[in-house]
């Protein structure tokens, strides 16, 4: 019965394809479309949107060639955060062809890509939600007051960003990477004020749990809380814990550039970086050789 709906729906074109160019597409309703798919792969959804638990259908405008590849695609409608990710998908589906009379046609229709980030009756509450979507902005604010280095908007944006990330929950790897983020960025702004080191690094201890919880150790993200908290161990003279936590941020860069070859060179600048706060620490405990080493080898990438 599937395969007749669609014979169907193409003999009821037949007639339009008379007089039309024979590369122009014959319109055909999606449900008909659909029983031609032979590949549908899920689409990669946006972990930005997961986090923010934006879902709803992105609806796609297609062009469908004879040999049932697709060779156009524009979105009709949908949440703009994912929009990109269904396009994509489209370009990795594959239909059987389409023909009338044994003959092969071009067929346009619309096909629709949901994305859902919880099962039906599953998923945030409504306030939940809400602190999700407050979240990126505060995060933003965050950041770049700590670039600039101002104490007090750090502390008042990362600490809000943090309130907001823990209203919002950890239901997903997503939100757990937002709470390693921004326990971070609130142990960033402590160390910032030069006087609450103590405070900053338990919030650096809370972000390596997160990131134990939602990353491997082969993540170059895995490595920024260790580094974070051999920066708060150093300045409250806990020096052979800062020079253990400096070692696994350098390990996990090292790993990471050899999981991920094409970000060398991004990688390679943060490794370098922390390369050479590790040789500082070194310097400052006399131990000249070993820090010679590691500058070389900051200097080398």
């Amino acid at each position: 019965m599937r395969q007749l709906s669609v014979l169907f729906c193409l003999l009821l074109l037949d007639h339009s394809l008379r007089g039309q160019s024979p590369v122009a597409p014959t319109t055909l309703p999606e449900a008909a479309a659909r029983e031609q798919l032979a590949t549908q792969p899920e689409p990669v959804y946006p972990p930005i949107a997961k986090a923010a638990r934006i879902q709803g259908d992105v609806v796609l405008s297609i062009v469908v060639d004879e040999q049932g590849q697709i060779v156009s695609e524009k979105v009709v409608s949908g949440p703009a955060m994912l929009q990109q990710a269904a396009l994509d998908a489209a370009k990795k589906l594959q239909f059987n062809p389409f023909s009338v009379n044994n003959k092969p046609i071009r067929i346009a229709t619309t096909l629709t890509i949901p994305f859902q980030t919880d099962k039906p009756g599953e998923g945030p509450s409504a306030e939940q939600e809400k602190a999700a979507q407050a979240w990126f902005p505060l995060s933003d604010k965050c950041r770049s007051a700590l670039t600039t280095q101002n104490a007090k908007e750090s502390l008042d944006y990362c600490k809000q960003a943090l309130d907001m990330s823990l209203k919002a929950g950890d239901l997903t790897s997503s939100d757990q990477l937002g709470m390693m983020l921004s326990y971070q960025y609130y142990g960033h702004a402590l160390l910032l004020t030069g006087v609450r080191s103590h405070e900053a690094l338990e919030q650096e201890n809370h972000a390596i749990e997160e990131a134990k919880k939602c990353l491997k150790d082969t993540d170059e993200e895995y490595a920024m809380p260790f580094f974070w908290r051999a920066m708060v161990e150093g300045s409250i003279g806990q020096g052979q814990s800062a020079l253990a936590d400096f070692k696994i941020a350098e390990e996990t860069h090292r790993r990471a550039i050899a999981h991920l070859p094409d970000m060398k060179v991004t990688y390679s600048k943060t490794l370098a970086v922390i390369l050479r706060y590790h040789a500082a620490l070194l310097e400052m405990m006399g131990k000249s050789d070993e820090a010679i080493k590691l500058r070389a080898e900051a200097d080398s990438l």
